[in-house]
């Protein structure tokens, strides 16, 4: 279990990543 949970919080720090990145690329967006 212990690595299911670190493969699910290893991709939701990409999304957060991703988040942040797109946001600061078109901050009219949000």
């Amino acid at each position: 279990m212990t690595m299911l949970v670190s493969a699910l919080w290893g991709a939701g720090a990409i999304v957060v990543a991703v988040y942040m990145v797109v946001a600061m690329l078109r901050p009219d967006k949000f």
